[in-house]
C-alpha cells in the first residue's frame, strides 16, 4: 500500500477499526516492527582457482590473516561478518541425470535445483530461489530486483533467474532504468505537498492530525474494555505507520550520500551497444569501451542502487550478475582472451589438451581477485549504512555464489561460496563451517598448466552436501516459511545424483545458524 494514501486514510480507519474484533484481536498482539531481512546473491561465472581461493581453515574461526594469502584478501576487513560454508554441491552436473552443455545446466539448475528443458532455450523447469523468496518477503510480493552488468541477454548461459518453469527473467543491465524506478520515491514527480504531508514531514504522526476528533471519540460514554480496545488499536496504528511504506531514509539526501544522482547514473550507464570483445578483443573499440564502463562504473552504481532500494524498502530479494564471456581490459587488467576461454586454460571453447595461453593461471587469479574486490565493495556499502541497531549488512544475507567450482573441470562439488551478514542474527559469522563432516579439500586448480603441460585433474576432492539445504537455511534466515507456516525444509525438485528421487535429504543446515 502507498504510504501517503495510508496516512491520509488513517484517521477514518482509526475511528472504525476497533469495532472489527477479529482484526483487533490479532493486531493488538503484533510485535514491534523490525528491520526487514533480505537476500542478496552476487553471482560470477566460470568458477575460480579453488586452491588459491579457499583459505586453509576448513572448519573454525576465520581471521584476516587466513584470507590474506588467498583470492579473498579484499574481504579481510569484513572477516568478522563472513560465513564460509564448505562442502556444498549444486544440482544437475554434466552427464549425471542430463547430458547437456555443462554451462547451460549450471545456470538453469543453480537457483532452481531442477533439470533444464531439452528444447533450444534450455531454460529451467522450475522457478528460482530469488522469486520464491520475493513472493514471501517482498513488499506486496513484488518480483525480485535482478541486475547484471554487460549486454542484455535471454540466453541460458547468461540467465540465472526464472519466474516460473521455462520462463526466463532477464536481468536489468541499465542503471538508468533502475534509478528511474526510484526517483518518484525520492521526491521527483510526486504529487503536490498538502498540509498533512508538510506536518508529517516535520515528524508528526498521521494520528496526531486527527487528534481532536480522536479526543472527542475517546470521551464518549463507553466501557473500560472498549476504551482499552480503542487505545490498543491506536497503538497498533502508530506501529504500522512507522513500519510501512517509504522509510524516512528513502530520500534525495540518502541517494546523494550513495553517490546516486542524474549525472553519476548517466556516467555509469553505457552510452551505446556493448561488445564483449571475446577471443582476442575482436569487437569494436566503442563496444569494448562500453563493456568496460558497464563492468566498472556500471557495476558499482548497481550496488549503490541496490542499497538505495533497501533504504526505500522497494525490494528484499536481489541478484547481481557478472557475465563470464567477456575479455577483461580494465582496472590494470589487459587480457587478450575472454574469461571463459581462460577458465578452460586453452583460450577458447575446447576442453582438455594442452594449456595454450601463457600465464593463464595468473590471469584467472587476477579475475578471481577482481571479483573479490567487487564483492568487498558491495559489503562495504551495506556495512556503511545504519539500520536499527546495526547496519544494512547485518540484516541481510549477502552470498557470493559461483557458477562452477573450477572452470576447466566444470565441477559443481565443493563450491566456493561465502556469505556476509547474519540476516538479523540467524546465521553464524566469522567462521568457516564444514557441512560435510569430513575434509573436503581445496582442489587442484593450480596444479595444471605447469611448464606448458597438459590440463590435469582440476576437480575438488569432496563437498557433496546438496545446495538445497543451504537454500532452505537462507530462506529461514530471511523469514520464509513452508505452506504450513513452519520452517522451510525442502527446496527444489531433486537433491541427489539422479533427477527422479526428489528431495531425499530435507532440512536446513543447523551448523550454519547461530543456534547450531
Amino acid at each position: 500500500m502507498n504510504r501517503r494514501l495510508f496516512l491520509r486514510g488513517i484517521g477514518g480507519a482509526a475511528l472504525a477499526a476497533p469495532f472489527l474484533s477479529s482484526v483487533h484481536e490479532k493486531s493488538a498482539k503484533a510485535d514491534a516492527v523490525k528491520s526487514p531481512k533480505r537476500l542478496v546473491i552476487f553471482f560470477t561465472h566460470n568458477g575460480c582457482l579453488t586452491d588459491r581461493w579457499f583459505p586453509a581453515v576448513e572448519d573454525g574461526p576465520l581471521t584476516a590473516d587466513a584470507l590474506k594469502a588467498t583470492s579473498l584478501a579484499p574481504l579481510a576487513p569484513f572477516v568478522s561478518k563472513l560465513l564460509l560454508p564448505r562442502g556444498f554441491r549444486s544440482m544437475n552436473g554434466y552427464a549425471v541425470g542430463q547430458t547437456i552443455d555443462p554451462h547451460d545446466q549450471a545456470m538453469g539448475s543453480k537457483l532452481t535445483c531442477a533439470t533444464i528443458s531439452e528444447d533450444s532455450n534450455r531454460y529451467a523447469t522450475a522457478a528460482s530461489l530469488d522469486h520464491i523468496v520475493a513472493k514471501q518477503i517482498n513488499p506486496g510480493g513484488a518480483q525480485p530486483l535482478v541486475l547484471s552488468v554487460g549486454a542484455a541477454s535471454t540466453k541460458i548461459k547468461e540467465v540465472l533467474s526464472f519466474s516460473a518453469p521455462n520462463t526466463a527473467f532477464p536481468a536489468n543491465v541499465n542503471p538508468k532504468t533502475v534509478y528511474n524506478q526510484l526517483t518518484g520515491l525520492l521526491g521527483s514527480g510526486s504529487a503536490p505537498m498538502t498540509e498533512g504531508d508538510y506536518r508529517l514531514a516535520l515528524g508528526e504522526s498521521a494520528i496526531d492530525l486527527v487528534k481532536g476528533d480522536l479526543d472527542r471519540y475517546q470521551k464518549l460514554n463507553m466501557s473500560l474494555a472498549d476504551k482499552k480496545r480503542v487505545q490498543d488499536w491506536l497503538d497498533l496504528l502508530r506501529t504500522t505507520e512507522t513500519g510501512m511504506g517509504i522509510p524516512a531514509s528513502c530520500s534525495a539526501t540518502a541517494a546523494t550520500s550513495l553517490g546516486v544522482n542524474d549525472m553519476t547514473v548517466a556516467a555509469a550507464s553505457p552510452g551505446g551497444p556493448i561488445d564483449p570483445g571475446a577471443f582476442g578483443g575482436g569487437g569494436s573499440a566503442a563496444g569494448s569501451s562500453n563493456l568496460a564502463t558497464s563492468f566498472t562504473q556500471g557495476g558499482d552504481m548497481m550496488m549503490n542502487l541496490m542499497a538505495l532500494s533497501m533504504l526505500c524498502d522497494t525490494n528484499r530479494s536481489f541478484i547481481l550478475v557478472y557475465p563470464g564471456y567477456v575479455t577483461f581490459n580494465w582496472d590494470n587488467i589487459a587480457h587478450t582472451h575472454d574469461h571463459h576461454g581462460l577458465s578452460h586454460r586453452t583460450g577458447d571453447f575446447t576442453v582438455g589438451g594442452a594449456c595454450k595461453v601463457e600465464g593463464v593461471l595468473d590471469m584467472i587469479g587476477q579475475i578471481d581477485t577482481w571479483y573479490a574486490s567487487k564483492y568487498a565493495k558491495l559489503l562495504g556499502i551495506l556495512d556503511s549504512i545504519s539500520e536499527g541497531d546495526g547496519k544494512l549488512l547485518d540484516n541481510t544475507a549477502t552470498m557470493w555464489l559461483p557458477e562452477l567450482s573450477d572452470g576447466a573441470a566444470h565441477n559443481l562439488n565443493n563450491l566456493p561460496i561465502v556469505i556476509a551478514g547474519s540476516a538479523g542474527g540467524y546465521l553464524k559469522q566469522g567462521v568457516a563451517v564444514n557441512v560435510e563432516g569430513k575434509s573436503v579439500g581445496i582442489g587442484n586448480s593450480t596444479k595444471t598448466c605447469q611448464n606448458g603441460g597438459d590440463i590435469g585433474n582440476t576437480g575438488s576432492f569432496g563437498g557433496n552436501v546438496p545446495i538445497n539445504k543451504l537454500y532452505c537455511t537462507l530462506m529461514n534466515a530471511v523469514g520464509c516459511t513452508d505452506e504450513n507456516g513452519e520452517k522451510v525444509t525442502k527446496f527444489g525438485v531433486f537433491d541427489g545424483t539422479g533427477t527422479t528421487a526428489g528431495i531425499t535429504n530435507p532440512g536446513e543446515v543447523a551448523k550454519l545458524t547461530s543456534a547450531g
